[in-house]
């Protein structure tokens, strides 16, 4: 009889509900999953903004095609240059950009002038590295030592815009991000408070015969990385399987955020549920081991 017993309680020693824990943690971590996508998708569209707001280097008349050349290869160097080759300048003649003009007025204004006031223009995109208004600043400086160089244009008003709204958006999203992370972790630990609360006694009984606090431990907190695994993996594929389908609706989406930043959340979520787990269940069977028998009847 008592060889039936100990075998009993070896085999339903550090266990706790799987399937209920398993959907509630995997729940969390995909809510948390979800709105990881959208943090990173929102930080993407800054950056694509960001990279495509044109300044405009209007050059001095008469110039050379030597001068212009050496104009492209000197900002080439610089750090600030979005790509160093010819797919980053987009270089527009005057000549190009009058008979434009003059395509889109409907008349050639340039016979009606006498001449042509129109300069030749190199159209430049920037590393969103340099987006801050002081920055430009002093790239609209450096820019304006190049020789050959007569102005350089760009919208003050609309950088300053998407610099205030992106530390808006950015504001918002790092708060509902820390309170949805804060609200999945409470979650998480009142599942795992309510699965552990069956074996309380279970633990006061191994406590009775002389069992050491790691040793009671040890098979719950196994338990508690496994499930902790399976739910980010859970989390993770269904979060895969969501973002797949909007790339099947939308054929776009996929241009937003890349797999390598997706293996990150992915890999965040199976580390987050693994360490939220182990560390719920380890307070949680802590608690029990630190309580009176007075308190287990509670």
């Amino acid at each position: 009889m008592y060889k039936k017993r100990n075998k009993i309680a070896k085999k339903t020693f550090g266990n706790f509900p799987f399937l209920s824990v398993i959907f509630s943690v995997s729940l969390s971590l995909l809510l948390l999953g979800i709105f990881s996508f959208f943090l990173l998708s929102s930080i993407e569209v800054k950056k694509i903004i960001q990279e495509n707001t044109e300044i405009n280097i209007f050059l001095n008349k008469e110039i050379s095609s030597n001068q212009i050349d050496q104009i492209k290869r000197t900002l080439f160097t610089k750090d600030y240059v979005l790509i160093k080759d010819e797919s980053t300048l987009d270089f527009i003649s005057s000549s190009d950009a009058a008979k434009e003009f003059s395509e889109e007025i409907g008349e050639d204004f340039v016979s009606f002038l006498g001449n042509n006031p129109l300069r030749d223009l190199i159209i430049l995109k920037i590393n969103s590295d340099f987006f801050e208004q002081e920055k430009l600043t002093d790239i609209e400086n450096d820019i304006l030592k190049i020789p050959g160089v007569y102005e350089v244009d760009y919208s003050k008003e609309m950088i300053e815009d998407i610099n205030t709204n992106v530390r808006n958006i950015s504001l918002v999203f790092g708060g509902i991000f820390i309170v949805l992370f804060l609200i999945s972790v409470i979650l998480i630990n009142n599942t795992l408070r309510i699965a552990l609360f069956s074996q309380r006694f279970l633990i006061r009984s191994m406590q009775l015969v002389g069992a050491t606090a790691n040793y009671i431990l040890k098979p719950f907190l196994i338990r508690g990385i496994a499930y902790g695994l399976i739910s980010g993996v859970i989390a993770s594929a269904t979060l895969y399987s969501i973002i797949s389908l909007i790339n099947e609706k939308i054929n776009e989406a996929n241009m937003i955020i890349g797999f390598e930043k997706l293996s990150i959340i992915f890999i965040s979520l199976i580390i987050s549920g693994i360490l939220i787990v182990m560390l719920s269940t380890y307070t949680s069977v802590n608690k029990y081991l630190n309580s009176t028998l007075d308190d287990l009847y509670k």
